[in-house]
């Protein structure tokens, strides 16, 4: 049964929430329902759109802005960049960047590959986001840091397994020990052997990136007074893995790596493709600390951290 309008303040309201309740409807199918012509339906439709009865929000949360990929690539001097619009509160916008990273990995991921995961809580993202990977095996490429479960990389790597339905190798040990003679002991335990063993067999590795200055880094706060003194004045930068870096990318804090369970820098060099995935524009510097170290081949991130990054041009 066809509805007719009584006014056309009524009509234009009808034709609205016809929109609304259809959501797609065509002219058409609205006039159809209302009674009137599709040319009146469209007349109608603009003025409940001047008067804000209907209202068109696009959302463009997570599209891949490819201009800005490319720019941010060639500058950083990267095989591969992904920048995806964000939207919303820190850990929203690690979700978004961590949902583009993991799509790029179901995407590009082969079976027979080894996916070898470090820590951080845009990785953590990356991981709740992960719904089919192809078979590949999954190794955890630095020790904990920290008590929280949920942002463990043993937790990390479980998830990651499961997509895949390979085989994981996790590390159930602190990433950083009090001395090396630690490091040493818990690096021949069999556990522990067996996953670093895999470290020359990595073919994709996904790292996340600390900030010293800004001091945003999971590492960096649990570190003593004696090491954050010692290593900040070493010029400490950035970290990725365990890995310390200074402003122009250099290896800095060699015994420090000594006492850490994670794969080493030259292991690091050696995987051929190594994606970082990082999020907000207080780490542009500690990016481009890391880039310029040559150990990353691709970035996934968010539009304000590669304005940032951008902005040293």
């Amino acid at each position: 049964m066809c509805v007719a309008a009584s006014s056309p303040a009524m009509a234009s309201t009808t034709a609205a929430r016809s929109t609304s309740a259809t959501g797609d409807a065509s002219k058409v199918e609205i006039a159809k329902e209302l009674g009137l012509s599709r040319f009146k339906v469209a007349r109608l439709l603009e003025q409940a759109k001047a008067t804000g009865m209907v209202a068109i929000t696009l959302r463009d949360v997570g599209f891949v802005d490819e201009a800005l990929s490319e720019r941010l690539r060639a500058h950083l001097g990267l095989k591969e960049a992904v920048v995806v619009e964000t939207l919303g509160t820190e850990a929203e916008v690690r979700t978004q960047v961590g949902t583009a990273a993991a799509t790029l990995l179901t995407e590009t991921l082969h079976e027979g590959d080894v996916l070898g995961l470090a820590w951080g809580r845009t990785l953590t993202a990356m991981t709740e986001q992960l719904t089919a990977l192809p078979p590949v095996s999954v190794v955890q490429l630095t020790g904990a840091v920290g008590s929280d479960l949920t942002e463990s990389p043993v937790e990390a790597v479980r998830r990651a397994s499961l997509s895949a339905g390979g085989r994981a190798r996790a590390i159930f040990a602190p990433l950083l020990v009090e001395n090396a003679a630690t490091a040493a002991a818990l690096r021949r335990q069999s556990d522990v052997a067996e996953a670093m063993a895999l470290f020359e067999r990595v073919t994709v590795a996904v790292v996340a990136v600390g900030s010293w200055d800004p001091p945003i880094s999971q590492l960096r706060a649990i570190l003593n007074d004696d090491d954050l003194r010692e290593l900040t004045a070493q010029g400490v930068q950035a970290e990725v893995a365990g890995i310390l870096l200074d402003d122009e990318g250099r290896l800095v804090g060699g015994d420090f790596a000594d006492r850490c369970l994670s794969i080493s820098a030259r292991q690091l060099s050696r995987v051929s493709r190594v994606i970082a995935v990082a999020a907000g524009a207080n780490k542009a510097r500690a990016v481009r600390a890391v880039a310029r170290s040559g150990l990353l081949t691709a970035l996934v991130t968010d539009r304000a951290l590669a304005e940032a990054t951008l902005a040293d041009l």
